[in-house]
């Protein structure tokens, strides 16, 4: 008897749990452009403040993908000194070609922020905002991207990426090893 009052209940709980459905809504995520991404592996990870003039910071600039739309890329960094103030972002430059060279130097970006170089010092933060483009215009940037991949340094998107004015010959291999240029911020 006591079973056949348990089976109805069994059925209840079931039925009850089978027919919950997601609402889609409520999925905090950006809205997802697929195949619009770009991937940056950086190689050179830190402009050095005694080498102004053959410093570089970048890697190669990739579009993942066989059927990846991306066919321009458009590069902006802003400057924030030790002090915490920071410049607006300007535009760095824009790239065409995939897979592309990204080398950066301290005179490219003194003329992008219209300063001198010299103004350049140790200490210096500069943060970089890439956004891609397909051909019918339909632009990708940094909120694009799943938080997933925003919060996932090993992605290596080249989206919101940063770098620092050092002194490189005081660093270990392990202490550039361990720098995380794919910031959140």
């Amino acid at each position: 008897m006591k079973n056949i009052l348990f089976i109805p209940f069994l059925l209840l709980v079931f039925l009850s749990f089978s027919s919950c459905e997601k609402d889609d809504s409520l999925d905090p995520r950006p809205v997802i452009q697929d195949g619009q991404f770009v991937r940056l592996d950086i190689t050179s990870k830190r402009l050095n403040v005694n080498q102004s003039e053959t410093t570089f910071f970048g890697g190669t600039l990739t579009k993942p993908g066989s059927n990846n739309p991306v066919v321009k890329y458009n590069l902006y960094v802003r400057k924030i000194d030790i002090y915490g103030f920071a410049t607006d972002f300007v535009f760095l430059r824009t790239i065409t070609t995939f897979p592309a060279d990204l080398k950066i130097t301290l005179p490219e970006i003194a003329e992008a922020l219209n300063v001198p170089v010299s103004s350049l010092v140790f200490g210096d933060k500069f943060r970089f905002y890439g956004e891609s483009f397909d051909s019918a215009g339909k632009r990708a940037d940094f909120y694009s991207l799943s938080a997933t991949i925003q919060g996932t340094p090993s992605y290596k998107q080249a989206y919101r990426f940063i770098t620092d004015l050092t002194d490189n010959s005081g660093m270990s291999d392990a202490e550039l090893a361990v720098y995380d240029n794919y910031t959140s911020q």
